[in-house]
């Protein structure tokens, strides 16, 4: 079902009810872009609205009907109807104690931004905008409904929010907006690590996250969440030092697709130059910033409550991310195939961070490294698949390199297999046979 026959049939269903297209999905609709879910607002209470739907709709739901909400879908298509709400905050808790209101102007009163707080009904067409919010979206300016402080008290996540709807949409914050924020930056510390992360991972996979990343840093946000960012600020040693890390940094994660881990990988990438710096008559330099960086990465987004598949994965893309951009055609074979092993699946994204990295640096050196990653392109095609090479496992088991060499079990064991992991990398064998031939020939009674 579209969205237009949805709110078609809501319309027949809340014939005798107020009911209206509010929040993300109207704004959407007044600036043309597509909107695929439905949010709207009624005087109806949460068990009506039930009762109202509960018969024709696919499924229905409790998206938190103490907060006066239910969910619906129908025919693919979803929608959430929120009882009028006139909420009251207590200034310590970000959750409001939930009052349900009389009119859809007490709802809108109670709304963040002016933007989301326009309203249409559902049954004559007419548009509500009591706070200017269709003036601020033919501006694209991101402003709060009232006193920006008040409402910021109420519940800071807004200041969040507002970086995030300015990367979302290319809109840019009012600048009593953008005071208030820098104002009351501190009182990010009263939100939980995990709305934290899920405002900021919208900024991250937004159409322009270096803008919004950026208003994080100058508004003083990133201080109570990633503070390690306000510290990039340092000489990048490119040859024409063009930017500074932080630039670079950023410059990085608008380049790479908009993939939440990628976007992390380019985020954190440099982060541990700070401590890697070091100066001598050669210039500039970060050394092992790679490997202190994976681990500062995985402090970073543990804090943030990230999953622990995506911070492994950023983590060894960071570990990683200086190999491609140094590859030459020196590299023989089994140095490709090592690289393969040590990215496997994630192969794809390394070369993708790669690319961007190079392309924030020094453009005049993109066309040069393009030329050595195809070839790099190629010699991987040729080896084979980056994964299956990945999932490699030693020829022989531990207990057949015990029979073979008559060792008993203890770390000797172990050298061997990994030793035959590395012959295997380096393609030098491929069977059983030349396993037993190679652990002979390496430990036997005439190896070491």
């Amino acid at each position: 079902m579209q969205a237009d026959d949805l709110i078609n049939r809501l319309t027949h269903s809340f014939s005798d009810r107020q009911l209206f297209l509010v929040g993300g999905c109207l704004r959407d609709r007044l600036l043309g872009r597509e909107s695929s879910d439905l949010d709207l607002a009624t005087d109806a209470r949460p068990e009506e609205i039930r009762d109202r739907v509960g018969d024709w709709a696919d499924s229905v739901w409790s998206v938190g009907e103490k907060f006066g909400t239910v969910g619906l879908e129908k025919g693919g298509t979803k929608a959430e109807i929120t009882t009028f709400r006139a909420d009251t905050y207590d200034g310590v808790s970000r959750r409001p104690e939930v009052t349900f209101g009389e009119s859809i102007g007490d709802d809108l009163a109670r709304r963040d931004f002016t933007i989301n707080a326009i309203a249409q009904s559902v049954h004559s067409g007419e548009v509500l905008d009591p706070f200017g919010g269709q003036q601020d979206l033919a501006a694209r300016l991101v402003r709060f409904v009232g006193e920006p402080e008040a409402r910021i008290a109420e519940d800071p996540l807004r200041m969040l929010r507002a970086v995030r709807f300015c990367a979302q949409l290319g809109f840019e914050l009012e600048p009593a907006a953008a005071a208030a924020i820098a104002t009351s930056a501190a009182e990010l510390r009263r939100i939980s690590w995990e709305r934290i992360r899920d405002e900021l991972d919208g900024v991250m996979l937004s159409p322009r996250p270096d803008e919004g990343l950026g208003l994080t840093i100058d508004l003083g946000l990133a201080h109570h969440f990633m503070p390690e960012l306000e510290r990039l600020h340092l000489p990048e040693p490119t040859r024409h030092m063009m930017k500074d890390v932080l630039d670079h940094t950023l410059e990085t994660v608008r380049l790479v697709p908009a993939d939440k881990m990628l976007r992390y990988a380019a985020l954190l990438h440099d982060i541990s130059k700070p401590e890697t710096l070091s100066t001598d008559d050669s210039g500039v330099h970060f050394l092992r910033h790679e490997r202190v960086g994976a681990e500062q990465a995985r402090a970073i987004l543990s804090r943030l409550r990230q999953p622990a598949s995506l911070i492994h994965q950023v983590a060894v893309l960071i570990r990683h991310h200086l190999r491609i951009p140094y590859y030459t055609s020196e590299w023989s074979d089994g140095a490709v195939r090592r690289l393969m092993f040590d990215l496997g699946d994630q192969l794809g994204s390394a070369i993708a961070l790669a690319e961007a990295d190079v392309a924030a640096s020094d453009p005049r050196d993109r066309e040069e490294f393009e030329a050595r990653l195809q070839e790099l392109r190629s010699r991987i095609e040729e080896i084979g698949e980056a994964a299956e090479i990945a999932q490699m496992k030693p020829l022989l088991s531990g207990d057949e390199v015990m029979e073979l060499l008559g060792l008993e079990p203890g770390p000797r064991v172990g050298e061997i297999l990994d030793f035959l992991l590395e012959e295997q990398i380096e393609g030098r064998i491929a069977t059983r046979e030349e396993a037993e031939a190679a652990v002979r020939d390496k430990f036997g009674s005439g190896g070491q």
